[in-house]
């Protein structure tokens, strides 16, 4: 029983410790993301990837690559470069993006060319690893409208570098 109490005062100093510096420049990030959404006539979830670089300790450029499903099998999905700035590089670690791409499937009705505005937050377990929650807005060029809501994505980050 000591040992068990031992062990839980341990992990819980160790959240307690703040993390150092997160991300710096040159490191590489992968971001995996995704949303459900039951219980309406329109069952449906997401998931996206975003790879970047940092080009400096608070600002970064990379792909972006999505996809959204249905359960009536429809399937689509969108591409395209995003740009990212950090609000700082602490433990918590508060961001704004945008990115613009191209839709493919049954994305958005059509093939057409969108452009995403992005909030998010990452919190960090360590210097490489962190859970992140984001919100996104996306604009569509052909219909001349944005989407319907505000998409809310949850998942995590790791970053490899220096």
């Amino acid at each position: 029983m000591r040992t068990y109490f031992m062990l839980v005062v341990a992990a819980l100093l160790g959240l307690a410790v703040p993390v150092k510096g997160q991300q710096t420049t040159g490191d590489t990030e992968l971001q995996l993301q995704g949303s459900l959404f039951l219980g309406g006539s329109n069952d449906m979830g997401s998931v996206s990837a975003v790879i970047g670089r940092f080009f400096t300790d608070r600002q970064e450029v990379g792909i972006t690559v999505g996809g959204t499903f249905n359960t009536d099998g429809k399937f689509g999905g969108f591409g395209g470069p995003n740009y990212r700035y950090n609000f700082s590089t602490g433990k918590i670690v508060r961001y704004l993006g945008a990115a613009v791409g191209s839709t493919f499937g049954n994305f958005g009705g059509s093939t057409t060319t969108i452009a995403t505005g992005e909030g998010g937050v990452r919190y960090f377990v360590d210097r490489k690893t962190a859970f992140t929650a984001e919100a996104t807005k996306t604009y569509f060029f052909k219909q001349k409208e944005f989407d319907k809501g505000l998409t809310i994505t949850f998942g995590f980050s790791h970053l490899w570098g220096r």
